[in-house]
């Protein structure tokens, strides 16, 4: 069976910006760029299927990313700030958007339109300092949206309180959620005791962020977004 065409496709959109990012010195930002950039590469390479996201820093400190695989949207976003909180201690907002696309920029995935450009972009311009993440779906999705952007807003109150090592520890569990407290721990370098991981994870609501995580990623987005529709 033929792809659908490009527009009517559902793809989800990451829109963010990096948090105090006018206090950074130069280089601090340029690291915290290099971070995001290879956060999102290491995400895609770490699934046995095909993933594609395509990423583009603009402006100093923004950024949007197209994620083909919208189902790990809520993950990868997660993981982006698990990354930055456990390198380098820094952060970055983020609106979480799930729609079709009109155009896709080949070259500047920013320069790209649609309505889950659209939603995500405003979604974040939308954002109290209250949260640092959001959710936006179209308006077809009816009380879905709702919900999702609930669940988001939740989700982000704990990743705010993530020490570094819990969030070293939560990106590879984002990153291999199969595998067991005890491989997860083979994994850091050095690396510790099982019961030192289960304690991290434990810490930052492991448990808690499993079923936003499930929610996400068993949700019917292409049949719940299936309709056409403006923004």
């Amino acid at each position: 069976m033929a792809n659908p065409p490009e527009n009517q496709r559902i793809h989800a959109v990451l829109t963010g910006d990096i948090i105090a990012s006018s206090e950074m010195p130069a280089e601090t930002l340029a690291q915290v760029r290099a971070v995001l950039q290879g956060a999102a590469e290491g995400f895609c390479n770490s699934w046995s299927e095909p993933v594609e996201a395509r990423l583009d820093i603009y402006r100093g400190d923004a950024w949007q990313l197209l994620l083909t695989e919208h189902n790990l949207a809520l993950r990868l976003a997660l993981y982006l700030r698990a990354q930055l909180r456990a390198r380098l201690e820094a952060d970055t907002r983020i609106s979480i958007a799930i729609g079709t696309c009109e155009r896709v920029d080949s070259e500047k995935v920013s320069l790209s339109t649609g309505e889950a450009f659209t939603l995500s972009g405003r979604a974040l311009d939308a954002m109290t300092g209250y949260f640092d993440m959001t959710a936006a779906l179209p308006v077809r999705a009816g009380e879905t949206g709702l919900w999702a952007k609930a669940s988001v807003s939740l989700v982000s109150e704990l990743v705010r309180s993530w020490t570094r090592r819990q969030s070293e520890i939560a990106g590879l569990a984002l990153l291999h959620p199969e595998e067991t407290h005890e491989e997860i721990s083979r994994r850091l370098v050095p690396p510790v005791t099982k019961q030192s991981v289960t304690a991290s994870l434990s810490g930052a609501g492991w448990r808690a962020l499993q079923e936003p995580l499930t929610a996400f990623e068993t949700t019917q987005w292409k049949s719940l977004l299936a309709a056409q529709a403006t923004v």
